[in-house]
């Protein structure tokens, strides 16, 4: 077994070879219950419609910044992530939006009882003008996008899911927790000393896109060629409406919430053409 595959085939001059149909893929993946059982359903579903034999392991429940060291070290074959410089040198890309852009559109999590503070907010200028601070994990693509839209935020390193209690406490300088849609929509439940901000929807334009361990070249060859023709064929959409369908009832009611629109990282960084 080489980086998680039973090959047939080689590495050419050109680069890896895709594996023949027929190979066995063994993924590696982790992240939260919702998170893992959503990526595994897909990158199954997408390898399996190119005649490969795919199996999963599940590594856990893990941070970010553990799952990116895991995945520079081989020790995760995959993952979904924000695109971000440091990433596409470290990790290898497959560009292709992997949420149905649920990801891109961030829903807040505020302490209980704030919800009036946000009931004037329609526009860009006046959330910055609210002076809001918003919690985000170190390792995020998030705060180059606060930072893109001169959005006021606090960076936490090491284990992010502190933020949610920071929130709730009110008194750690952090006001909201922006979480993608079908991650809220999760986990609203489990944290009743929260509330979900009613109105408002933040959308930046990339969806979230998929790394590949660069352990796992071979890996990488056959999603460069298998998830363009997932998102082409609808296969993306149609299981993210399967996994992700409580984001269009309520507290998320995803459908009706104003939009604010904001500048993708990406962009003010040069990387989008």
């Amino acid at each position: 077994m080489v980086a998680g595959l039973i090959l047939v085939g080689c590495q050419t001059m050109a680069g890896p070879a895709v594996p023949a149909p027929g190979t066995e893929i063994v993924l590696k993946l982790g992240g939260t219950p919702a998170a893992f059982n959503y990526i595994s359903a897909l990158l199954a579903a997408a390898l399996g419609r190119e005649g490969y034999k795919v199996s999963v392991r599940d590594a856990g429940d893990i941070t970010t910044t553990r799952m990116e060291k895991m995945l520079e070290q081989g020790k995760l074959s995959a993952f979904i992530l924000g695109r971000t410089p440091v990433r596409d040198r470290r990790l290898l890309l497959v560009d292709v939006g992997m949420t149905g852009n649920l990801m891109n559109r961030r829903v807040l999590f505020i302490p209980k009882g704030e919800q009036a503070a946000y009931d004037a907010i329609w526009t860009l200028d006046d959330f910055r003008r609210s002076n809001k601070v918003a919690g985000l994990g170190e390792a995020w693509a998030d705060p180059e996008v606060w930072t893109a839209n001169d959005l006021r935020f606090r960076t936490l390193s090491g284990d992010w899911k502190r933020l949610y209690e920071m929130v709730a406490s009110q008194a750690r300088d952090v006001d909201y927790l922006p979480r993608g849609a079908q991650e809220i929509a999760y986990e609203w439940r489990s944290y009743p000393e929260l509330q979900v901000e009613r109105n408002l929807v933040l959308i930046y334009g990339d969806d979230h896109v998929l790394y590949v361990s660069p352990e796992a070249p071979e890996l990488h060859a056959a999603l460069l060629e298998a998830m363009p023709l997932a998102l082409e064929s609808g296969l993306i959409a149609e299981l993210a409406r399967k996994h992700f369908t409580a984001v269009f009832s309520p507290p998320i009611n995803l459908h009706e919430r104003r939009v604010i629109n904001l500048t993708p990282a990406n962009q003010a960084l040069g990387l989008l053409d």
